[in-house]
Formats: structure tokens, C-alpha cells, sequence
């Protein structure tokens, strides 16, 4: 799996400041080798390195319209992490006389939140240093000792969710289900997934469509206000929607988001830390607006999750540890994990002066996703989501890009890029996709 950043500037970005900025990545967070544990229990480790893929800068004008393309062919398969070479930057000027960058990092050296912040960092300079302090490659027994140290740490939550499992199988003898109270969140879950569309199961060659929208920042948050909510319940409300409209749920039915919460401290910048909060959302009609039902779920569930988090009760059906631990020949044999999410909203929010601006020069919109080669239809179909999508926010614009993960109802960029300027126009934001 691959994250990517692509930031649109509306005049030129100097190729000695991208140099500067390629030059602190190299010497900062992002700059890890991927390691595998000598016992095979134990989980990968990172360590410095010295390596690095160079500038991939291009004089070669990138057409306005081209963009989005020209980003999707940034994904290169000489990113390697276990080579040490775990990300790419990329830029190139635009016909219209601005300039297209983008950074691809390996999901195995960071996720989002760590890629805002290697960016920040080395933006300021501060960076540089962050890689060596993850040291160099270890000596034998010093691997062997670590990875043992590891395979115990991860038996702690292990054995903790399997006594957790046992409680609550003792709990189900003693006490009837019928007796035990459901959480708010899961209370109004139905027992049959939402409605779909009867549709032909495609058999022609297929590729998750890829749509990337700019909206209005301004018209945006007036939006989000005068319907009684967030950035974050617009966001989701807009999804629902594009999810309906498509034929995947009908309204007065649910629809379940997966919303990626960071818990890393401000000063924990050597690790990744994302979670994955579960929020149960009405499908409205075309016509409705209400946000307040969106904010009141979304605060739910995020307050729930704080509640299982403080009493150290797992956040997941199966701990990620287990999965880590067993071999490779059998993680492969498990079936793709289907949770019965629509898909995943991340909101990465408002973007920092030193995350849009390189060299001084501001971008004016930026777009986010994460992305992975070899999803085809059997694997979406497999997945059974509708979508993925990821929100930024500058001064000038609120940046959705979305990932169709439903073949037989996302046939083509086309066709979902007409559904979501549809939904757009029917808050009243104006758009404009790349």
C-alpha cells in the first residue's frame, strides 16, 4: 500500500527548494529501512537509511487536465522499503503555469499522519537528524534478543483480548443475549445491510476509479454551518450520499464509515498510530441536509471508542499483534477481512503553513490517498465497500479524493465524477475537479 500527497501551486515552485525539501526528507523521518525479525513472530523494525530515490523533477509541461494521470503514474516500483528507498518526490511545471507535486511513501515506513509530519519537519529544517536516531542495522544477537522482547510484548494485548473473549463467552451462558444491553452505536444496527442496486456483475477489465474534487472552502464551511454541522459531518454527509446515489443504499437505511483516528502524541514521531473508529450514519434523502443526526452519531462512536480505549478494552475483533505473529504461508489463507463498511472517510483537516508552502510559495490545493496495485474486481467484490476517500483543507479550497471500490456500480472515473458533482450541487458548493 502506497500513501500519496499531490500539491497544486498556481505559479512556479523553484527546483532548488524542491531539492532543499528532497535533501531534509532524506535526512528525516521517512528515511527508514524495513527490516525482518530474525524469530518470525516478532514484528518488522525500521532502522536508518542511508538511501534514498532521487528528485524526479520533469521539464516537461504536465497538461491542466492531466494532473490527476500524471499523479496516478508517480506510484513507481522502485519504492522499496525493505531497500531503504520507501518514498518518491516527484514535481513537474503545469500548461497553465503552475506546478504539480507529489509524494508517495510506503504504507510500511508511514502512514498519513507520519507523512504530515516528516513534511513539516523538513520543511522547517528541523528534520534533519530524525532518521539516525532509529540507529543502524542491528548485530545478530542484539536481532535475536530484540525480536524475543517483541514477540512478548505483543502476547500481552494477545492474552488480554483472548481472557476478554473468554469473560464475554461465560457472560453470554450466564446471561441471555436478549438480556444484554447493546452500546448506543450498535442499538439501531440492522440486521441486513443496506439496499443495493440490482445491477450486471461486470466481466470487463476494471480498476477502482480514481476522482479528485476541489471544492470552495468558503462555500464549504457556510455549507457545514447553516446545516448544523462540521467540515468532518459534511464530509461524511456528502459520502453517504455519493454512496446512495450509486445504488448502495436507500434512504432511511445505514450506512457504516470507517474514520481513521491518530492518537499519536505531538512529540511521538517514531511510530505509526492510526485507529480505526466505526460510525453508523442515516442515509438521507436526496433533498435532506440535516447534519445534526451525522455530528451526534460521529460523537458517539468517537466517545465509546475513548471509553474502550480507557478500559483497555480491545478496539478490534481480532488484535492486529495476532495477525502480525503468524506466518506469512498462512496470513495469506485468511480471508479478506469484510467488516461491512461502506468504506473509509479521512478527514486530514486543516493543512499547516509549513505542510502547503515549499520555498515560500503556498499551495492552493491538496489532495490525499492511499492506494495499493492489484485491486481488481474480484478483490473489491471481496472487500464489499463502496469507497474510500480523503478530505484536505487550505485557505482557497476543501480537497476530497475518492477510490470507487464497487465494480458492478463504479464502472469509470466518468461515472462517479458525475455523481459527486450531483451531490456537490446540491449543497450549493461549487467545484472543480482536477
Amino acid at each position: 500500500m502506497f500513501n500519496q500527497f499531490v500539491w497544486r501551486f498556481d505559479g512556479p515552485v523553484a527546483v532548488a527548494e524542491l531539492a532543499k525539501l528532497h535533501a531534509n526528507l532524506s535526512a528525516g523521518l521517512l528515511s527508514r529501512r524495513v527490516l525482518p525479525p530474525i524469530v518470525p513472530t516478532a514484528r518488522h523494525r525500521w532502522v536508518t537509511s542511508n538511501a534514498s530515490l532521487p528528485l524526479d523533477y520533469s521539464t516537461n509541461s504536465v497538461p491542466t487536465d492531466a494532473v490527476r494521470c500524471w499523479a496516478e503514474q508517480r506510484i513507481s516500483a522502485d519504492i522499496d522499503p525493505e531497500a531503504g528507498t520507501g518514498w518518491l518526490l516527484s514535481a513537474a511545471p503545469v500548461a497553465d503555469g503552475g506546478t504539480v507535486v507529489s509524494l508517495v511513501c510506503s504504507h510500511m515506513v508511514a502512514d498519513g499522519a507520519a507523512m504530515v509530519a516528516a513534511v513539516e519537519r523538513a520543511s522547517t529544517g528541523v528534520s534533519v537528524g530524525d532518521s539516525a536516531r532509529l540507529g543502524e542495522k542491528p548485530s545478530l544477537v542484539d536481532s535475536v534478543a530484540s525480536d524475543i522482547a517483541d514477540t512478548v510484548g505483543q502476547l500481552r494485548p494477545i492474552a488480554t483480548w483472548l481472557a476478554g473473549k473468554s469473560a464475554q463467552a461465560v457472560t453470554s451462558v450466564v446471561r441471555p443475549a436478549a438480556d444484554v444491553a447493546p452500546s448506543p452505536s450498535e442499538a439501531s444496527i440492522a440486521p441486513d445491510g443496506p439496499s443495493r442496486t440490482d445491477v450486471p456483475e461486470t466481466s470487463e477489465p476494471w480498476s477502482p476509479p480514481y476522482v479528485v474534487v476541489s471544492c470552495s472552502a468558503s462555500e464549504w464551511a457556510s455549507a457545514a454551518a447553516e446545516w448544523g454541522g462540521t467540515s468532518n459531518t459534511l464530509f461524511i454527509a456528502v459520502m453517504t450520499s455519493v454512496s446512495a446515489a450509486l445504488g448502495r443504499a436507500r434512504p432511511g437505511e445505514e450506512l457504516r464509515w470507517s474514520l481513521p483516528y491518530n492518537d499519536r502524541g505531538s512529540t511521538e514521531i517514531e511510530s505509526n498510530s492510526t485507529k480505526i473508529i466505526a460510525v453508523r450514519v442515516p442515509v438521507p434523502d436526496p433533498a435532506d441536509r440535516d447534519l445534526t443526526r451525522i455530528r451526534k452519531a460521529s460523537k458517539t462512536a468517537f466517545q465509546e471508542f475513548s471509553a474502550r480505549q480507557a478500559s483497555g478494552a480491545s478496539t478490534q475483533a481480532v488484535p492486529l499483534n495476532l495477525v502480525q505473529m503468524l506466518p506469512d504461508a498462512v496470513a495469506r489463507r485468511l480471508p479478506v477481512p469484510a467488516d461491512g463498511a461502506e468504506g473509509l472517510c479521512s478527514n486530514l483537516g486543516r493543512l499547516s503553513e509549513d505542510f502547503v508552502s515549499i520555498g515560500g510559495v503556498r499551495a492552493t490545493r491538496v489532495a490525499a490517498r492511499a492506494t495499493f496495485s492489484g485491486a481488481d474486481a474480484d478483490f473489491a467484490r471481496q472487500l464489499g465497500g463502496g469507497s474510500t476517500a480523503w478530505a484536505t483543507e487550505t485557505d482557497a479550497a476543501v480537497t476530497i479524493s475518492m477510490h470507487g471500490m464497487d465494480p458492478d456500480r463504479m464502472a469509470s472515473d466518468e461515472d462517479v465524477r458525475a455523481v459527486v458533482s450531483e451531490v456537490l450541487d446540491r449543497w450549493g458548493i461549487g467545484h472543480e475537479f482536477w
